[in-house]
Order: structure tokens, then sequence, then C-alpha cells
């Protein structure tokens, strides 16, 4: 498996510098594969593709839009018929999987080998990108849910985090430890490199200059969140680390990595299919934003074929200036869910409602905007000392970047609770 490993990192080291057509022909031929396979294996999609299918039995990927759009309830209902009744031996063991559950009830899905190289391939690529020494140790704080949970004091030592270097330590914490104990474990155990959610990362940012010790940082490699503005600039000056970002989700794996030399996120065209949509399942205009379809190019035991993840997101059409043609998001304005909308129709992805621009109305450790009714908002924020809060600032704020008719409040919590996955919502809408 390591020498595979090597040829396929060796190739993508080549892909992602392809013509833009060439790197398209390579990606229909992996569509092509997965698509005749799960035609003929998977009971799902025994029917659900035939509209590809010309009348001397040939593929037809140019109606590819015709397939319909996956959504998390149908991967829920139909799990079972989803899962692949055979599976070629070169594609590696079976894992078996299950979601957080912070979108819905949790979904089950198996994955087989093949696609977990891949995975690897990805992150080892982007670590690569960003100067990481891959034989140097990786902390991980993220929420743990299979196997035994690696609790506080403790946590747990394992090997491996790039399939490049077998040796490197992994120390692993679950994240429901408090911050406190979470810095404490970072001090004993360190590391160059992190991975873990934005929030938390904002959590460690602020709570370490209270506690005595700032854990230093290269990289910390953000998972499972969208990174808000103003975060990047917030860990560096407190952690010394540069924020790389991760798109991805349980089920597909991969979906793009953050640029070198730009806070955009490149599509990892050689393992998924990404598209952009607007309400009608037609792709949007460059620059214009859209609902997140994804297609897994390797995972055969569970395809996800169009899958609907439940973000918007907006793609960039110009060549990004790193050289790399693999193509470009240059927002992922977060879920579906968390659009404001207000009495008029108008719909509104509230990512300004940054750390920096916030604080200078609200002093905060961390916020959440919740949108109670068409007009009414509340700020619901960790207040970071006694200092005033400018209401009057505030409610400009929000009728600019939200609504001409929001009327908003700031509210005093002790803390911002977690979604069922440990994830942070920055923002909530109780309108639909």
């Amino acid at each position: 498996m390591n020498e595979a490993f090597r040829r396929y990192l060796t190739a993508l080291g080549k892909t992602e510098f392809m013509p833009a057509a060439q790197l398209e022909n390579y990606q229909r031929a992996l569509v092509r594969q997965l698509v005749q396979h799960a035609r003929a294996n998977v009971r799902f999609y025994a029917e659900r593709l035939n509209c590809l299918v010309r009348s001397d039995g040939t593929l037809d990927l140019d109606r590819w839009s015709e397939i319909p759009i996956l959504t998390r309830a149908d991967a829920t209902n139909f799990s079972d018929t989803m899962r692949a009744t055979n599976l070629p031996p070169q594609l590696g063991e079976i894992s078996y999987h299950k979601t957080s559950g912070s979108g819905g009830a949790p979904l089950s899905f198996t994955v087989n080998s093949l696609a977990r190289l891949a995975y690897n391939a990805a992150f080892t690529r982007l670590a690569q990108w960003h100067g990481a020494d891959l034989s140097q140790p990786l902390a991980q704080l993220r929420i743990y849910r299979q196997g035994d949970v690696p609790k506080y004091p403790s946590g747990q030592t394992t090997k491996v985090w790039s399939w490049l270097e077998p040796d490197a330590d992994v120390f692993g914490l679950d994240m429901r430890a408090p911050i406190e104990q979470q810095i404490e474990w970072l001090s004993r155990h360190k590391a160059p490199y992190l991975m873990t959610l934005p929030s938390n990362a904002m959590a460690l940012a602020y709570a370490a200059a209270d506690a005595g010790y700032a854990p230093r940082f290269e990289l910390i490699f953000s998972i499972s969140e969208t990174i808000l503005p103003g975060t990047r600039e917030l860990v560096a000056e407190k952690l010394g680390a540069k924020l790389v970002g991760i798109y991805s989700c349980e089920e597909v794996g991969f979906i793009a990595t953050e640029c070198p030399h730009a806070p955009h996120y490149h599509v990892c065209a050689e393992m998924t299919l990404v598209e952009i949509v607007d309400e009608s399942g037609r792709p949007v205009a460059p620059g214009e934003p859209g609902r997140v379809l994804v297609t897994g190019l390797y995972n055969y035991a569970t395809p996800f074929i169009r899958y609907e993840i439940g973000d918007v997101a907006i793609a960039d059409p110009a060549p990004c200036r790193c050289g790399r043609t693999l193509p470009v998001i240059t927002q992922v304005l977060g879920r579906t869910r968390h659009a404001f909308v207000f009495r008029d129709g108008k719909r509104v992805w509230p990512r300004v409602w940054n750390e920096i621009a916030i604080r200078g109305f609200v002093p905060c450790k961390e916020f959440q905007v919740v949108q109670i009714d068409f007009e009414r908002i509340e700020l619901r924020y960790v207040p970071d000392g006694d200092q005033r809060i400018d209401a009057e600032g505030l409610k400009a704020y929000a009728r600019e970047h939200l609504h001409p008719s929001a009327e908003i409040l700031a509210v005093k919590v002790d803390r911002i609770p977690r979604g069922p996955g440990g994830k942070f919502d920055p923002f909530i809408s109780h309108v639909s």
C-alpha cells in the first residue's frame, strides 16, 4: 500500500498543473468508472443512473445534470441499498463509519481503503504545499466518536498522520475537554502542527493568555467548520500559527484544500467532482453563490453521486496565481440553514460578522448571531472583560450588512453551546 500511495502522490503532483481540458478528461474517466460500478453493483443506483445510458448501452456523461440530486434524507433512508453488493479486491478492505448528526440524523456508510489512500494523499499534498515536515508530530483536538475516546489527562499517542512518514507521532485528545485542560495537555505534548476546528483554535487563542502559557504552532489545519473572516489573523497573533483550511465532509472525504499563496481553496478534482448549482439544480455563474454537490470518485463501497452536503459556496473561474489548474472555491459561505431570510425575501449569509468587526462593538471571546424572526436578531456573546457595548454602532452595522429592517440585541451568555458533532454554528436562523 505504501508504494501505491507514493505513486498516487506523485501523480497528484502532476495533475494539479494539468491543462484544464486534460484535467477534465482525467476526471471524466474516473466518473465513468464509478457510474459503471454503481449501476452494476449498487441497488440504489441501478435505475437512478439510467438517464446516462444511450440506446447502444454506452454512457453519455453530458447528461450528468439529469441525475437526481442525492439529499441527506435520501442517503439516510436508503443507506442499506447504497452499499455495493460486490467490490473488486483491488479496492481494499471496507471500514464502517457514522456521521456526527450535526446536519440531522446520523448517517451510516462504508469506505473502501483505496478511498482512504486518496484522502491521506490529499492531506499529505496540502501539508507539503504549506512546508510541513511530515516526520514531526501532529496534535489533534477534535470530537472522537468511534473506538476509545482519548480523554484528559493522558489522551492518546498513535502513529502516522501522513502515510509517507509512518513513524511520526499523532497526539490525540477529545475536544470536549475544557479549554484549560486542552492547553495544559498541549504544553505536555508539544507538536509543531495542530488539527482542530477553527472555533476551537479561537478559544485556545483567547484562553492561552489567561492561562499564562501560549502554545505555539507552525500550522493549524482547520477542519469541520467554515473559517470566518478575522480568524486567521487572530490565530497568527495569539498562537503564531498559519491557519490552513481543509474543506471536507465525512461522506466523501476531501473536497478542497487551501492554496499556499491565497486564502481560497483548490478543489481536489482528482478524487472529488464538485458542482455549484442554483435552487433548480442548474450551474450558477462564476462568482455567484450556489448549493454544493459532491461526487466521491474513489469510494465504491458506498458511492455518493451528486450529493448535496448542505453548504453554499462560490467558485472562481480565474486561474490561481500559484499556477495550479485545480478549480478554485473562493468562499464557503456556510450551511444552507445559516441563511438569514427577511420579510422582503432577501437572503443573506452573514459571513461579514467576523471576530474583528464584532469586537469593535461588543468585546467578546466568541459570539453567535441568531435570527429570531424576520426583523429580530440576537448577538449572543461571551464577554471579554467589562468594556461597554456600542449598541448604536452594532445596530448600524446590522442594518448595513444584514438588512435595513434588522433590530439587534446583544445578549450576554456564559458559553455558546456546540452541536451534536462538536461543531460551532456561528449563525442560526429560525426563519425558513
